[in-house]
């Protein structure tokens, strides 16, 4: 969009700084069974998947996105990367460790993990991880809130709002020998104009933008938070909801 032009490096800066802890590896490694190799399932443009290539001698990502898979290759040109629908994926070898990074939800869950247990080895994981929906601290909640409730609601997908049934969904799939769900708390600091572009960034906002709001929306947003909130930088809450799946 055009109107991030003006913005280009804060609004690099602020995708560089929205991403998942290196906890949450770390949380993976131990409960994994080898660090041969990891597959990340619906990858996108790479980022998730490079966090693995430290913990795993091999890692291969896969995205039903063709364009997305070329950026991938670009970026991270020592990882194998291909395209192909999770759901329909297959392959040789067997992973230690599975994982989907905000992506989980727009696929077939069922036929997925059904996938995934074949291509799981014995004691491997299986971990679909996602942000929760951001929270701002201070003066910028309830000009957020508005903004959602008014404006951007009506363009969020059902699969954004409703309850997140995967824990179910991996229990009643059969295989896996165990299935838990957790929170990992995940509190960013951000200069007002990078919350106001995280938020210019998501899929509901840049909807509410095409249809309704107009090119204008975008720079009277941001005067909006720029004008709500005095501080160098807020807290914002990006929590971390991780589905976490143990093969037999």
């Amino acid at each position: 969009m055009q109107q991030f032009d003006q913005y280009a490096d804060a609004y690099n800066i602020v995708r560089a700084k929205i991403a998942y802890p290196e906890a949450l590896y770390q949380d993976l490694m131990i409960r994994c069974g080898g660090v041969d190799a990891a597959l990340d399932i619906g990858c996108g443009n790479g980022v998730s998947t490079i966090r693995l290539a430290p913990y795993f001698n091999y890692v291969e990502g896969v995205d039903i996105g063709a364009n997305l898979i070329e950026k991938a290759k670009s970026n991270y040109p020592a990882i194998r990367f291909s395209v192909s629908p999770a759901e329909e994926y297959s392959s040789q070898k067997k992973f230690d460790l599975i994982t989907s990074a905000t992506s989980f939800y727009w696929m077939d869950r069922d036929i997925v993990l059904q996938r995934i247990k074949l291509l799981l080895k014995s004691r491997g994981v299986f971990c679909a991880y996602k942000y929760d929906f951001p929270v701002a601290y201070g003066s910028l909640r309830d000009l957020i809130e508005k903004e959602l409730v008014t404006k951007w609601s009506q363009y969020r997908d059902v699969r954004l709002i409703s309850y997140d049934d995967t824990l179910e969904r991996i229990d009643s799939s059969g295989g896996f020998a165990s299935a838990e769900r957790h929170i990992l708390s995940n509190i960013l600091e951000l200069t007002p104009l990078e919350v106001g572009l995280f938020f210019l960034s998501t899929s509901y906002v840049t909807r509410y933008i095409d249809q309704e709001g107009g090119s204008a929306y975008a720079e009277e947003f941001l005067a909006k938070i720029q004008n709500t909130e005095t501080k160098d930088t807020i807290k914002i809450n990006f929590d971390i909801h991780t589905f976490i799946a143990s093969s037999q």
